[in-house]
């Protein structure tokens, strides 16, 4: 077997937290979703929510989307590269 790169169980961490983020913040309607009272994330112009600020609620999700499809896309290539 050969080894295993650093970046593989990383981009598997940061699928995981994408997942769960983008599940969050669609459900709920709020941005950041995940770990929000722990991290105190404060916003300048009041919080970026689907119906407050729409514009920037969908760009946060479409990115965490997008950084999910690429995340999933290089693991899928390291397990088909790998066979």
């Amino acid at each position: 077997m050969k080894n295993i790169s650093p970046i593989v169980p990383l981009a598997a961490a940061i699928s995981v937290y994408l997942a769960l983020d983008t599940m969050i913040i669609l459900r709920t309607g709020k941005t950041p979703g995940l770990f929000y009272k722990h991290l105190r994330y404060r916003q300048r112009y009041g919080p970026i929510t689907r119906k407050g600020r729409p514009r920037h609620f969908w760009a946060y999700a479409i990115g965490n989307a997008i950084i999910l499809l690429l995340c999933i896309g290089y693991l899928t290539w390291v397990l088909f590269s790998r066979i």
